[in-house]
């Protein structure tokens, strides 16, 4: 169980703390925990998607095909600094002009260009133990990933009263669409410096 101590603290420290997935929850909570729940388990599923690439060869695709790892900094970029430019603009709320998936197929299918996703995965498989199994790697990411974003619908759901005030509501929409333009420029610096 030792061994595994570093896997969990890598996949605590990147799950617990804000990201693009955190945002996505935290906004599902506040519509209920019904959605919340849906938005855990897009992202869990998603991830189990990122696992399963990662374990079986994305470092072989990305040495075989340099320029893969190019264009997914610049898609997972643009994503992410579209999604923030649509929260920092949004006037109003409403289901149809919102820049973030809200249904469980979507915030899967998000994870594929979701950065934060992307290290967390790569640096969990990298943590684990020699001659550990991808089923142990597996029940590890979806218990501490569903427990952490559990935590983000619950603060989700409790700020509910302050998500119904609309100016309360673009106040916070516009810190999640800075944090979310300063990863897009984050991913940017990080393209430039390589």
């Amino acid at each position: 169980m030792n061994s595994l101590l570093p896997v969990i603290g890598v996949l605590f420290a990147a799950a617990i703390t804000p990201g693009p997935n955190n945002i996505i929850v935290m906004q599902a909570g506040a519509r209920g925990m019904a959605p919340a729940i849906g938005a855990v388990l897009g992202v869990v599923c998603g991830s189990m998607l990122l696992l399963i690439v990662t374990w079986f060869g994305f470092g072989l695709a990305t040495s075989v095909v340099p320029a893969f790892t190019l264009v997914l900094h610049i898609l997972c970029g643009a994503y992410l600094a579209w999604m923030g430019f649509a929260l920092l603009m949004r006037e109003r709320t409403s289901a149809t002009d919102a820049a973030v998936p809200s249904a469980p197929l979507g915030i899967a299918v998000f994870q594929l260009l979701n950065p934060k996703a992307w290290i967390l995965v790569a640096a969990a498989v990298a943590a684990m133990p020699q001659g550990q199994s991808l089923t142990l790697l597996v029940l590890l990411m979806v218990a501490v990933t569903s427990a952490c974003l559990m935590l983000w619908a619950l603060a989700g759901t409790a700020a509910t009263r302050l998500f119904a005030r609309p100016e309360a509501r673009r106040a916070i929409d516009r810190i999640l669409g800075a944090v979310l333009m300063l990863s897009a420029a984050s991913i940017v610096v990080d393209l430039l410096n390589t």
